[in-house]
């Protein structure tokens, strides 16, 4: 067994795949073809080349992480390069402000994983005429999307989605090793389940009207005339924040645990090859539907969200097997998500109370190494955060304000990088990729509030549910970090000193 170091206990647990697929979970690519962009498209975009074009654009991002994980590798990642590299109170601040910005997430794709499930049993269940699964579909999983939904059953969704993550909580309490293997089974599921649900597309393109009418028919779609361009730059690039917001920027997971990745390669390709499947996972499923269905029928069906790539894929399977199949690795990435949220938000708990931010039981171990108590933290905030749904449809609508956030925070991490890269050795790679990261995150923050997708305004107006929701987790990290400073120096301990090097990891 080999120790990060002997003062902190965590064990080197995680291999090159483990870390890979803490990324890809991050970036969440079969959400992303599921509901998360098709339903926006404007006219003349087109998604795949999107994709494409912001995985170009997010590559510099992608290159900045890779070179701090590589010269920092520590518990709590890009934390620990903002508060040694930028600035110690900044570094607090926007680390807890970005680290409580997770549960939310977590919470929501908990809570919504049962429109996944309730899309595989309504429609393996109505093309199959099986109604024991429509009726599982009309009462206990019902779509939380669903206006006519009632509290009894929201009451439902929230008990099975805090069983589901207590599960996955309980599994890294008992042995963190099997928190990532939990993680690389569930991302080896989903991703194999999608190039399957890729290559039932790609069978089908020949006869692909012929074979999708009957799904069309049985959930009663109908194809509008579509009148306006097939391609259209601007709308394309209009794109772009959709998917970068969605999943291309999200690339914190591995670095958080960079401490417990085993091996050189591990750290120094975990990202850059997480990136680059994702790039795979999202831009071929668009590009095969875009061959298959033709612009105007998909532009004119892909706001239904009935209408998407996995719908697709099941209703074009063929035989039930292959269906539950396709329909189980959907409802993987869902449980994906859920647990790489768990080892990594425990990791920034983790790290925060190393540096004296957070008390010190959030970094005991147990026998196992692992840190209990930041998982039950993680839990019991989830939890709270799974009631917003049913407590207020505002409340959800302000969750989905984590991406302003994170922008902000990427801009300062860019910062750090060019800081960095301009001290001792000369890092010009380094540098080029902070002034290009920091440049996209202007053009981010700037769509951030202007466009009603991610949460900060709605109809012109500034939606101010959101923006409080971005203003109290920075207030949150403020109140913490003055807290600690405060009670730290009665104890005659200043941690801003923390700041002048690495955490003891």
């Amino acid at each position: 067994m080999q120790f990060v170091r002997n003062s902190s206990g965590l064990v080197k647990n995680a291999s090159l795949t483990d870390a890979m697929m803490l990324n890809i979970a991050n970036m969440g690519a079969g959400l992303a073809i599921f509901t998360g962009i098709s339903p926006y498209i404007v006219k003349g975009a087109v998604l795949w080349l999107a994709s494409l074009i912001t995985f170009l654009i997010t590559l510099p991002l992608v290159f900045l992480y890779t070179f701090f994980i590589i010269e920092i590798h520590r518990t709590g990642g890009d934390y620990v390069w903002l508060s040694r590299k930028l600035n110690g109170k900044i570094g607090s601040i926007m680390g807890i402000a970005l680290a409580f910005n997770m549960p939310p997430y977590f919470a929501l794709s908990a809570f919504f994983s049962v429109a996944a499930i309730n899309t595989v049993l309504e429609v393996i269940g109505t093309l199959n005429h099986e109604k024991a699964l429509l009726n599982l579909a009309n009462t206990v999983f019902v779509n939380p999307y669903c206006s006519s939904i009632t509290l009894t059953q929201e009451i439902l969704i929230y008990i099975l989605a805090a069983i589901a993550f207590a599960i996955i909580i309980g599994i890294n309490i008992l042995k963190p090793k099997w928190g990532f293997s939990l993680v690389t089974a569930l991302g080896t599921l989903a991703i194999l389940g999608t190039i399957v649900s890729m290559i039932v597309v790609g069978i089908n393109v020949s006869d692909f009207h012929t074979k999708i009418s009957t799904f069309l028919a049985d959930f009663n779609l109908t194809p509008s005339t579509y009148t306006g361009p097939t391609f259209s730059l601007p709308a394309t690039i209009y794109m772009i924040p959709y998917f970068a917001s969605f999943a291309y920027i999200w690339l914190y997971a591995g670095p958080a645990v960079s401490a417990e990745i085993k091996s050189e390669r591990g750290i120094k390709y975990n990202i850059i090859l997480g990136s680059l499947l994702t790039l795979f996972l999202i831009t071929v499923p668009f590009y095969l539907l875009c061959i298959a269905g033709g612009y105007g029928f998909n532009f004119s069906l892909f706001p239904t969200a009935t209408y998407n790539f996995w719908s697709v894929a099941i209703a074009l399977a063929g035989n039930q097997a292959l269906q539950w199949f396709i329909g189980i690795s959907l409802i993987s990435w869902e449980f994906f998500v859920m647990a790489f949220g768990v080892i990594v938000f425990a990791r920034y708990i983790f790290a925060f109370s190393f540096d004296r931010l957070f008390p010190e039981i959030f970094s005991r171990l147990n026998r196992s190494s692992s840190p209990v108590y930041a998982h039950l933290l993680d839990f019991a905030v989830t939890l709270v955060f799974l009631a917003v749904p049913i407590i207020s449809p505002e409340g959800v609508q302000a969750l989905y304000s984590y991406t302003p956030l994170a922008i902000a925070y990427l801009f300062l991490v860019s910062l750090a990088g060019a800081k960095f890269s301009l001290e001792g050795k000369k890092r010009i790679g380094m540098l080029i990729s902070s002034i290009i990261s920091a440049a996209f995150m202007i053009f981010m923050g700037y769509e951030a509030f202007t466009n009603p997708y991610f949460g900060v305004i709605s109809n012109g107006q500034p939606f101010w549910p959101g923006i409080a929701y971005v203003l109290s987790l920075i207030g949150l990290g403020i109140v913490i970090y003055v807290a600690s400073k405060e009670y730290n120096l009665r104890k005659g301990i200043n941690i801003d000193l923390n700041y002048k090097e690495i955490p003891p990891e």
